[in-house]
């Protein structure tokens, strides 16, 4: 079956959205393929978001408009989508949109204090944050970070490369309380530690505050502020559409939400047939690998199921931080003559995930190695030439 005179409409033009289309037309589909998003700008990638803030950093491009036009995607910056009927009918800002396939690609949107942000402080998700934030390294001062995940972690780290003082505040007792070995938010820790950052957890009340000159959070004043505690899939415009929606857009092993509907990147819940359950994943490589999966599905007409093991980089000071996998209870710390560090996160004689820092080829190796099953010990120690490292503990 051949679906390449379909018409295929994608909502939102992030890293999912953009690559999705750009690999139906490398997959060879010749249908209209539509490519719609909120924002007004070109399709941007949104991990520079928190890193790139020097005075001289400029956005890179998911894809100029004029590959758009050359690919044949009609690109329509500017516009919302607000409703879905299942009959084949997307309603936006701009009129309704008609499609035999929909990618939902509407990804996420910064989860939200319970107060209003003073005017000096911004989320970290669109490109006027980033602008607003870049702004506020131009001119220097301290900057207070609500939240001390990878992206709040990441921001410090860029406003201290860009000349600013840096205070991280949040209320768990560590820092990347999720998704990483204590061993190695510890040793992130400690680099922040040592580049000045001030880290301030266990915070009891994180409440932020500010006028019309600065912003303050727990007694410490600061010249501008970023919030950073967590995601909220954009899914409302889909109430009432039919779909099942909990915690994104429900889907099932090979990303299909409904019939022609399918979603990719931060906003799909799936079932992940690699962990056989089912799972919500806000990482980039994730969503590259989901549009890629999908856009292979409507190009063929055949439907694949999609297994993925989840992997997240971050980039802070000059340390590269890799994960891949799941962290389990146990952890097993291992270090290099040039001071590289990988963890192993453990069950039992098995291995869940390995997390690295400055050691790419090992992360890489790691990757491979995870994405059949879980490993033994001695599998990866071999496949890891872990014999050529120190074990810490």
């Amino acid at each position: 079956m051949t679906t390449s005179r379909q018409a295929v409409l994608i909502v939102g033009a992030s890293v999912g959205g953009v690559r999705c289309a750009l690999g139906l037309r490398d997959a060879g589909f010749s249908g209209p393929i539509t490519l719609l998003d909120v924002e007004s700008s070109a399709p941007y990638d949104k991990p520079q978001l928190s890193k790139h803030l020097g005075k001289d950093d400029a956005l890179e491009l998911l894809a100029t408009p004029e590959l758009l036009h050359e690919r044949d995607i009609e690109f329509q910056p500017g516009t919302t989508a607000v409703g879905l009927d299942l009959a084949g009918r997307v309603e936006t800002t701009s009129g309704l949109r008609s499609y035999d396939h929909l990618v939902i690609a509407s990804g996420c949107r910064p989860r939200e204090l319970l107060t209003p942000l003073p005017l000096h402080a911004s989320y970290v998700r669109t490109q006027s944050n980033w602008e607003r934030l870049k702004s506020a390294a131009e001119r220097g001062g301290r900057l207070l970070v609500v939240g001390a995940g990878f992206l709040g972690l990441e921001a410090a780290a860029a406003g201290t490369g860009a000349g600013m003082s840096a205070t991280v505040i949040d209320v768990a007792p560590k820092v990347l309380q999720r998704g990483i070995p204590g061993v190695a938010a510890d040793l992130i820790a400690a680099r922040h530690s040592a580049e000045g950052v001030d880290l301030r957890m266990g915070v009891g009340d994180a409440t932020l505050g500010g006028d019309r000159d600065h912003v303050w959070v727990d007694g410490v004043k600061g010249d501008f502020a970023v919030v950073s505690i967590g995601a909220v899939p954009n899914v409302e415009w889909l109430e009432g559409s039919g779909l099942i929606l909990e915690n994104g857009v429900v889907c099932d092993e090979t990303l299909s939400a409904a019939q022609g509907v399918w979603a990719v990147g931060d906003c799909a819940r799936w079932h992940n047939s690699r962990y056989d359950r089912m799972e919500r994943v806000e990482h980039w490589t994730t969503a590259v690998k989901q549009a890629q999966h999908v856009a292979s599905s409507i190009a063929t007409g055949e439907a694949r199921a999609f297994g993925d093991v989840p992997y997240v980089w971050s980039d802070q000071f000059n340390w590269k931080i890799q994960t891949v996998g799941k962290t389990a209870v146990g952890a097993m710390h291992y270090v290099s003559d040039n001071g590289a560090h990988v963890v192993l996160s453990t069950d039992g004689d098995r291995v869940t995930g390995v997390t690295t820092i400055n050691a790419q080829a090992i992360c890489l190796r790691a990757r491979q190695l995870l994405q059949g099953g879980d490993p033994s010990l001695d599998d990866v120690a071999a496949g890891l030439h872990l014999d050529k490292l120190t074990l810490v503990a």
